[in-house]
């Protein structure tokens, strides 16, 4: 919590917020003007502030400390991204690396406790409890999980591109460039780590409770081309 208060105040002092207007010669002007309903000013009060509101956060995301210490706690369904100056160890190992099958789709949602949601074209089902995974073009794969849980994590480091996105009408993160390290924790809440490994180029959405990944050395377009056909 001491960390989450630290990056929460850093990034308001980074905000940069103009400077409050003197409304007074404005006010004092329009008092002799007939008022204008009541319902438009409070919507005209509404725009300006959500527009402030979205110059603030891209001015954030412009500045590298700022976007850093956002990202830290940046969450898409049950993944979350941390930004380290330097990654810790990890394997080089396949996506369905440790996971059982191949099987069929209704083992695997038997397995991972959820329904699966997958292209019209993919390769054999692997699963375990609360994961899925299936090869959907060559050398990418579709994985996902049960985002409620919230127990995947990305490590990235300071070369990483860490873009949020819309997927599918749905919020996603594309991160790309240098690798990053997977974290996979105990579906159970136990905060165990049950697989560690690098991952490349990677596209994740959530859609309701199943956060979904395309991982592969593809590009951010081809990424997307793939996330629309699964529905």
């Amino acid at each position: 919590m001491a960390e989450l208060e630290r990056d929460l105040r850093e990034t308001g002092r980074l905000l940069a917020w103009p400077a409050e207007p003197d409304l007074a010669p404005s006010v004092r002007a329009r008092l002799g003007e007939a008022p204008r309903p009541l319902l438009f000013a409070r919507r005209r009060m509404l725009v300006l502030a959500l527009a402030a509101l979205v110059v603030a956060i891209g001015a954030a995301f412009a500045v590298p400390p700022a976007r850093t210490a956002i990202l830290r706690f940046f969450h898409i369904g049950g993944e979350t991204i941390t930004r380290v100056e330097t990654l810790p160890n990890a394997p080089r190992l396949s996506p369905i690396a440790g996971l059982d099958g191949p099987m069929s789709v209704e083992d695997a949602s038997d397995r991972a406790g959820f329904n699966l949601i997958l292209p019209p074209k993919h390769g054999g089902i692997y699963a375990d409890d609360g994961i899925v995974a299936t090869y959907i073009a060559p050398q990418v794969v579709l994985t996902e999980a049960r985002g409620e849980l919230g127990f995947t994590k990305k490590i990235a480091g300071p070369n990483t591109h860490i873009e949020p996105l819309r997927v599918n009408d749905h919020d996603g993160v594309w991160v790309a460039g240098a690798p990053h390290v997977l974290m996979y924790f105990d579906s159970q809440g136990l905060g165990r780590e049950k697989r560690v490994r690098i991952a490349g180029n990677t596209l994740v959405w959530a859609y309701g409770s199943v956060t979904l990944r395309i991982e592969g050395p593809i590009t951010q377009a081809r990424a997307l081309a793939l996330a629309a056909t699964v529905r």
